[in-house]
């Protein structure tokens, strides 16, 4: 009589090539989401910086401008699960701003973005 199915030796091989995958693709997984995270970080706040100059465009002044902006990314999901704060930061006498996003989970680590109000741009 010849039996079915498959041996114990079998299915653990089984479990640990899986294992081996999985302890590699996830760890790539996770830096391609932080990635994403970082770029729609900075299109939010390039988008928040557009705003502002409109708002500068009606009274030529920054100041109180940071209404017009979401202060956290994505803009387009709910405040709760927000990967990322912006902070707009005007100079005194509302002439210039500074806008930073940071991740809400652990440091910088080249993953903060700052625009200025004159177009500088840097990741820190």
């Amino acid at each position: 009589m010849k039996t079915k199915g498959f041996s114990l030796v079998e299915l653990m091989i089984v479990l640990a090539i899986i294992g081996v995958i999985s302890s590699i693709a996830y760890p790539s997984y996770q830096g391609y989401i932080e990635d994403t995270f970082h770029g729609q970080a900075q299109a939010d706040v390039k988008a928040c910086g557009m705003a502002l100059e409109r708002f500068y465009g009606n009274g030529f002044t920054y100041e109180g401008g940071e209404a017009e902006c979401t202060l956290w990314s994505p803009a387009s999901g709910a405040q709760a699960s927000r990967q990322y704060t912006l902070a707009v930061t005007p100079i005194p006498l509302g002439q210039t701003y500074t806008i930073t996003a940071t991740p809400v989970i652990g440091g910088c680590d080249e993953r903060c973005y700052s625009l200025e109000s004159n177009g500088t741009e840097s990741v820190f």
